[in-house]
């Protein structure tokens, strides 16, 4: 990988070549570099300069790149190439690549060039299947023995299939149906008689994922096994694809990425250069919904207008009590769902999992709770009213440690992705009640408070 320097060195000099009409001698230099920096560099270019030197790539370094583009610029920069040109591109590229480039394709322009296709039929059956399921994430290139055959006839099959050094080279065994019935080691397989059939040195342990099931249920079964490769099997466990770690791996930061996009209410394909009334679409509603709780919270205070106009020093400590509990809100809410997604909590864990951040909130409560009441106390010269304060913030945390909890729980058990908007409903609600329970406390006390 060329260090920084050097791939700004490289850059400007891309620039100057296109901007001079020299496209081919720039397509040249960029040959050089590794297939990720190339797409790196070309991210980092502006559109115009970006589409030259795709005009002028040859289709085998255009292929090389597209695996390493992100989706979105990828999409953008293949639409107006037409399927004549493009086809010869895919064909060129791994099958399930393929398949997520003409996913993302407009629907007319990808159904010409899956006709035009050399490998249609797999690229086909991969589409058939949802983008981000097991199915939607397989490549099909992969290695099958069949039970009935012998050492030597397995042995003659893999020499037959000339695979490249980037196969993960595990040994899947199928019976006459193709059904995924074991694994074979390379050691077992080298060291057997010739004559020894497979099923003798099949191990009928084998993990693997069904083609319909989620791309994070495939990831996290490869990182609990710990393997390089897990097969993908249909309805009638017949095999259809392997899952590479590669694509594990690309499917971890895909799916932590739209984590904290959905979190932020930000659309899960939003770059930072993408266009403004794209991104405005976005995030407007989002915010709009934001907007709206906070009305919510404004019609809370306003039921004790009353108090705040005899006590106005009320208002002082208001942002801390809600802030503070949103932000321990949050906390637990986002160890929460990271449980969750990680098989690590199941509903049936709730209560013990609440238990823990009930202490856990006693003990926050009592401390952040304890300061601020000092702090208000000392500030107002009134230690009933840092009383207040303090025990404002210390049932608050108590708010949160429960919400953090139980809006995840209650999202999973309503099919929603927790990630998408339990930490925004935590903090709502820590902010109306922040505010209930601090304003409420001081109407109580008014009298003694003033």
């Amino acid at each position: 990988m060329a260090n920084q320097e050097q791939m700004e060195h490289l850059r400007e000099r891309l620039r100057e070549l296109v901007e001079a009409g020299d496209a081919a001698h720039a397509v040249g230099l960029l040959a050089e570099s590794h297939p990720a920096d190339r797409a790196d560099l070309i991210e980092d270019l502006a559109e115009d300069e970006r589409e030259a030197l795709i005009h002028a790539m040859p289709s085998p370094q255009l292929a090389e790149l597209l695996e390493y583009l992100n989706d979105d610029l990828r999409a953008r920069l293949l639409a107006d190439l037409p399927p004549s040109q493009l086809a010869p591109v895919l064909d060129q590229v791994d099958e399930d690549v393929a398949a997520d480039i003409v996913q993302d394709l407009e629907p007319e322009q990808a159904q010409e060039v899956v006709q035009l296709l050399a490998g249609r039929e797999s690229v086909e059956e991969l589409l058939t299947y949802p983008e981000e399921s097991a199915g939607g994430r397989m490549s099909t290139e992969f290695v099958a023995l069949r039970r009935q055959w012998t050492v030597e006839e397995s042995i003659q099959y893999l020499r037959s299939e000339s695979l490249d050094d980037q196969h993960p080279f595990y040994l899947y065994v199928v019976d006459a149906d193709h059904r995924l019935t074991g694994t074979v080691s390379l050691r077992s397989l080298v060291t057997a008689a010739p004559e020894t059939p497979i099923a003798a040195i099949t191990s009928d342990e084998v993990i693997s994922v069904a083609a319909t099931e989620d791309q994070e249920v495939a990831a996290e079964r490869m990182r609990h096994y710990n393997l390089l490769a897990l097969p993908v099997v249909d309805e009638a466990n017949r095999l259809r694809g392997v899952i590479t770690a590669d694509s594990v791996l690309d499917v971890q930061v895909e799916e932590a990425t739209e984590d904290i996009y959905r979190m932020a209410g930000i659309g899960v394909r939003e770059r930072a250069f993408s266009p403004v009334w794209e991104s405005a679409g976005r995030r407007i509603p989002w915010l709009a919904f934001n907007m709206a709780w906070a009305f919510a919270g404004a019609t809370v205070i306003s039921l004790f207008e009353g108090t705040l106009e005899r006590l106005a020093a009320l208002a002082i400590f208001m942002p801390m009590i809600a802030g503070q509990a949103g932000n321990a809100g949050i906390q637990t809410a986002t160890i929460v769902v990271r449980s969750m997604a990680l098989g690590e909590l199941q509903p049936q864990d709730g209560l013990r999992v609440l238990q823990k951040e009930w202490t856990l909130g006693l003990v926050k409560g009592m401390l952040f709770g304890g300061v601020l009441g000092f702090v208000a106390g000392v500030w107002q010269d009134h230690w009933l009213f840092g009383l207040v304060a303090g025990t404002a913030m210390f049932l608050n945390m108590l708010v949160a440690s429960t919400t953090g909890v139980l809006i995840p729980l209650t999202l999973r058990r309503l099919g929603i992705d927790p990630a998408t908007i339990a930490g925004v409903f935590d903090t709502m609600i820590t902010d109306l009640m922040g505010f209930l329970i601090y304003l409420g406390l001081a109407s109580l006390l008014i009298t003694q408070l003033t």
